[in-house]
């Protein structure tokens, strides 16, 4: 009974893989089979799309917009100085200590070559000013502040014309409280790469 259960399973198996409908049947699964794998492909292309489109542009906790497209162009500069010394003006270079005096006349002397010469430029450290005055006609400007952000949020928040001034900042949350009351944001990379000094 079993030897005969054997010799009718591989002809039954012959017979189906030799019928015309079976060969069909195969046949369109493997088409569709086919055609589902690049379907697939493309939803997932396009779902990434509009996925990235809709996604925050900017990393955690800082932004990398470059230069915004705007037609105005900024007569005044704030500069986020610490955020400046520690993201870009270091550059991969020793971070211990940048928050020092050395760190922040880098930073200045870099501004002062800045390439707009009719630009005004305001650089605010957080923190308590330094024991020696400082030169109120001096470019840039140097300012020491309790708070850097709410320093350069008041200046936004004052200001007749918000579009005139450009932040110069990698932190986030700044950036898109200044975006909002119309300030431009420039990442503090293509500020200094504008220093040619």
């Amino acid at each position: 009974m079993s030897q005969q259960r054997n010799l009718q399973g591989p002809g039954a198996r012959h017979a189906e893989a030799t019928d015309p409908k079976g060969e069909w049947g195969l046949f369109a699964r493997g088409a569709l089979e086919a055609l589902c794998v690049p379907a697939l492909f493309v939803a997932f292309g396009l779902g990434s799309v509009a996925w990235l489109q809709a996604a925050p542009s900017h990393s955690a906790g800082y932004a990398e917009t470059l230069v915004e497209d705007r037609a105005e162009r900024p007569r005044v500069w704030l500069i986020d100085g610490f955020n400046v010394v520690q993201r870009s003006l270091l550059g991969g270079r020793e971070r211990e200590a940048w928050w020092t005096a050395p760190r922040r006349e880098e930073l200045l002397a870099r501004s002062a070559s800045f390439d707009d010469a009719s630009a005004e430029i305001w650089v605010v450290f957080d923190g308590p000013a330094p024991s020696q005055a400082l030169d109120s006609q001096a470019r840039p400007r140097q300012i020491f502040a309790h708070s850097a952000d709410e320093w350069v949020l008041e200046r936004v928040r004052g200001a007749e014309n918000p579009k005139q001034i450009a932040v110069v900042t990698d932190d986030r949350r700044l950036a898109s409280r200044v975006r909002r009351r119309g300030a431009q944001v420039v990442a503090t990379i293509e500020f200094l790469r504008r220093c040619s000094g």
